[in-house]
């Protein structure tokens, strides 16, 4: 595909049906600023210039087609479509990931024939009365080195096990999954590090951490309660072998860069990437391009235990949450730094028994009284200034968050099909963009 146009603000909706036919060109070579939609970046990738628009085109590929079909006219007036139908679809693929997700905007109106509770997500618990997760103390196992616990959060240890040799829980202290402060998130990330650390004291073979976060039963969520899973192992995750290997791979291929720097810039080039940072600690948030599920944001960071970081995740979060519907989601966090801990004295009940994962002072850790830097972007033309805060190592991996909504809690039907579990694509209903621009307003509000 080789598309010149460069479109000004126009609807997905309209781009669908009149497939730019009648916007203006752009001279070749200048910056389209007012990229508004993933459909227009995929007509004209061909034509952007700039310090990512090279690494869009590395990292990316596109296709923007025509689907059509033939409307008889009692479907027509029952879904509102035209006759002669022509539906415009874009597909976005990770060259170096093989990710891959599937945009058409008529899609938002595709009917659902299952019914479901309209509550939404519903708590069995009387409100906490009745959960284990509450009941902490009495209720959920111990690890062997004990529990590691901070003023909005505690771990235990997995009591239905899949991981080996060590599968801990984190949970939040209050009830409510979907309600959670930055402070409760810090308290909840901080906890997590120190239980990674604990448990390569206690098993110092197994080198390879993996932070489960699935909020709600579609997400695969067990209890209604607020609660992450922690795992360190022998063998990574395959997701965390397959980063790995493509991280790799990718900086052979392609010397001077690296993947995760092809990621931000390539994000960055169209309007889709921010940063927030303090000093050089630096966290980026992109709107993904080619998500696994709904709604994918993209943290990169230095730690779990990062300011930045934790403000970061909050925002996307919150964004979701609060301003998009979402309900239910997963949040993985892959390339979790594993410091080397030393032999630790266990105060009695094992509580705050870790340092930090980090290594710094607890008391330095989290402590937002410093207040943090905002560099994040309004859109297309501004992206130096995210791509000059990047590290100029090619060594940089950097701790990755991925967030992800698993659809609508009313709905019956699962949001992976065949395309997903067998195809390993995916289908994005929310255009990054509009995602970016949630982002944007929580991170507006964010008190520095």
């Amino acid at each position: 595909m080789a598309v010149s146009n460069c479109a000004p603000r126009a609807s997905p909706s309209y781009l669908a049906g009149k497939l730019l036919k009648s916007l203006p060109m752009s001279p070749l070579g200048v910056r389209c600023v007012q990229l508004q939609s993933v459909f227009e970046v995929a007509l004209s990738v061909d034509s952007l210039a700039g310090p990512g628009a090279a690494a869009l085109r590395r990292l990316y590929a596109f296709t923007a087609g025509t689907a059509r079909c033939r409307v008889g006219p009692e479907l027509s007036r029952k879904y509102g479509m035209e006759p002669d139908n022509a539906q415009l679809v874009v597909s976005i693929t990770n060259k170096a990931t093989l990710e891959q997700a599937w945009y058409n905007e008529v899609r938002t109106r595709k009917p659902q024939t299952f019914k479901a509770d309209a509550a939404g997500l519903v708590d069995p618990t009387d409100g906490g009365r009745m959960c284990d997760f509450c009941n902490w103390r009495t209720l959920t196992a111990e690890d062997t080195w004990g529990r590691i616990e901070r003023p909005h959060a505690v771990t235990g240890s997995n009591l239905f096990k899949y991981g080996e040799p060590a599968h801990g829980l984190v949970l939040f202290k209050h009830h409510n999954p979907l309600s959670f402060s930055r402070e409760q998130l810090k308290d909840f990330l901080a906890v997590s590090a120190d239980w990674f650390t604990a448990a390569a004291v206690v098993h110092p073979d197994a080198c390879h951490p993996f932070f489960i976060w699935n909020c709600g039963p579609r997400a695969g969520a067990s209890q209604f309660h607020g609660h992450g899973q922690l795992m360190l192992t022998a063998l990574p995750v395959p997701a965390q072998a397959r980063l790995t290997q493509q991280s790799e791979l990718h900086a052979q291929a392609h010397p001077g860069t690296s993947l995760y720097h092809d990621m931000v810039q390539a994000h960055a080039a169209v309007g889709l990437a921010r940063a927030l940072g303090q000093g050089e600690d630096r966290c980026w948030i992109l709107a993904h391009l080619a998500p696994q599920k709904d709604m994918e944001v993209v943290l990169l960071g230095s730690s779990l235990t990062s300011p930045v970081f934790v403000a970061a995740l909050h925002a996307s979060l919150r964004a979701l949450v609060d301003s998009l519907g979402v309900q239910t989601f997963n949040c993985g966090i892959l390339n979790v730094p594993l410091k080397q801990p030393q032999l630790l004295q266990q105060p009695a009940g094992g509580v705050e028994s870790c340092p930090a994962a980090n290594g710094l002072p607890r008391e330095a850790r989290l402590d937002d009284s410093q207040g943090l830097m905002l560099a994040f972007s309004k859109g297309m033309g501004s992206d130096e200034d995210v791509l000059r805060l990047l590290p100029s190592g090619m060594e940089w991996r950097p701790l990755m968050a991925r967030v992800v909504s698993r659809g609508k809690t009313t709905s019956p039907a699962s949001d992976f099909g065949c395309l997903e579990v067998i195809g390993h694509a995916s289908i994005g209903h929310t255009d990054p963009f509009l995602l970016i621009q949630r982002i944007d307003d929580q991170l507006a509000s964010v008190q520095l």
